[in-house]
């Protein structure tokens, strides 16, 4: 599981990223509600294990180019 956050003009953004058999788990589901109860906006994306390094690498290309052109 990769947890992303960022906040935006006081909003909180969580994008949670995990394969099918760690949403399963119920201290998965824990981490979700306990962002929810924070009044955070949570995005969950749920991928196969044959990716996720792949989509995980994307993702933190796509964060460092995002922070590099913020004003």
């Amino acid at each position: 599981m990769q947890i992303t956050s960022t906040k935006i003009s006081n909003v909180n953004y969580v994008q949670i990223y995990l394969t099918e058999e760690e949403l399963k788990k119920q201290e998965t589901k824990e981490v979700i509600e306990k962002y929810k109860r924070e009044k955070c906006n949570v995005a969950i994306f749920q991928i196969g294990k044959e990716n996720y390094p792949e989509i995980l690498k994307k993702i933190i290309v796509k964060q460092v180019e995002l922070s590099t052109h913020v004003c």
